[in-house]
């Protein structure tokens, strides 16, 4: 049995004073007007996982207007670890604190339990749109994925970004004084290292997602994922070595130009993300509207798969809005591939009347 939500406890969160849900099988509907606070539920959610949250916002942003803490509780069942979740924010001190089964986690324990919180795959309508965004947003995506898969990678990036502001630091406070090269030849060091680990991550995760994808069977486009970056064109076939010594030299030749615009022009953050849609072997970013849509969802039921099945994650996914604009086939496809992965899945319209008749019994409708 895959691990599910089965309460919800909302207090001063967004909209909501209080609110308490309780959830009985493993697709639920929130169905409302627009701003009746679907979407600020399956954000709540969200904020259970391991993962940042559906909307990345701050935790002052989700306080209930003039409150000054707020609370979101979670019971689990089918968890090995975790029955009860609990998450805690307070304005004045801006700390938020976890409970993990009833009991105040410190922040070692936090860190402990983290690779064992729920594995949320989102799907909104801003993600639907990944291909016609910017390179940054692909490429925050491409990491999602990869995190999905090795579970270091969010730790690698962080100090990844830990180390150029170092470095562009250094740059602006010796602007190349011989004084701060030393520094600078360990921090480049460094930002190499930790560079070439990311870029052979995201390699092998995108190389395992499409040998999985490929055996998958569904009735949304298959796509084949692929990465693009100085440095991740030549992992297949330069060495380890060779790749550091690379990275440093660019690092180090580029120091005068970072330094006069204040950021760092080579490296893996410079990377790009596509998918090719197979059926007509082109890029996701010249299909239509409705084969982005399509592709998108198709990516995200693999996440979903390849987090339960291939890494048994707790994984559960919520799709906010997701059916507003799709076909009635693709609808009836969509929650065909849900019932056959058997994962709790949570979805966002504003009427129950969007879904199709033939499956609408399926779900539990939550009105908000």
């Amino acid at each position: 049995m895959q691990t599910a939500i089965s309460k919800l406890v909302l207090n001063n969160f967004r909209n909501f004073s209080f609110k308490k849900f309780e959830f009985n099988s493993n697709q639920i509907l929130f169905c409302g007007v627009n701003g009746s606070g679907k979407t600020n539920t399956l954000e709540a959610l969200s904020l259970l996982g391991r993962s940042p949250s559906l909307r990345s916002d701050e935790y002052d942003e989700m306080l209930k207007k003039d409150a000054l803490n707020f609370s979101i509780y979670g019971e689990l069942k089918n968890h090995n670890f975790l029955e009860k979740i609990a998450i805690k924010f307070d304005k004045n001190s801006k700390k938020k604190n976890y409970e993990f089964n009833g009991e105040p986690s410190g922040s070692k324990r936090q860190s402990d339990l983290k690779n064992y919180l729920i594995n949320f795959v989102i799907l909104t309508p801003q993600i639907e749109q990944l291909f016609i965004l910017g390179k940054s947003q692909r490429r925050e995506y491409l990491d999602k994925i990869v995190c999905d898969i090795d579970l270091s990678h969010q730790n690698r990036l962080h100090n990844y970004q830990k180390l150029l502001k170092e470095r562009l630091l250094i740059l602006q406070k010796y602007r190349n004084q011989a004084s701060g090269e030393k520094w600078l030849d360990i921090v480049e060091n460094n930002i190499a290292e930790i560079g070439i680990s990311i870029a052979f991550a995201r390699i092998e995760a995108i190389e395992f997602f499409n040998k999985a994808i490929a055996s998958f069977s569904s009735n949304f486009p298959k796509t084949f994922l692929e990465v693009s970056g100085e440095v991740e064109a030549l992992i297949a076939s330069k060495s380890s070595l060779f790749l550091e010594n690379f990275y440093r030299e660019k690092l180090n030749m580029n120091r005068q130009n970072d330094l006069e615009n204040f950021k760092t022009a080579f490296g893996i953050h410079r990377a790009d993300f596509d998918a090719i849609f197979c059926d007509k072997n082109f890029s996701a970013t010249k299909s239509s509207t409705g084969e982005q849509k399509a592709i998108m969802i198709s990516i995200s039921l693999a996440r979903a798969k390849i987090s339960a099945s291939y890494k048994n994650q707790p994984t559960i996914l919520i799709f906010d809005e997701v059916v507003s604009h799709l076909d009635n086939q693709r609808k009836i496809h969509l929650f065909d591939e849900i019932s056959q992965a058997n994962l709790q899945s949570f979805f966002s319209a504003t009427s129950k009347d969007l879904i199709p008749v033939e499956k609408i019994q399926e779900l539990e409708v939550v009105e908000i």
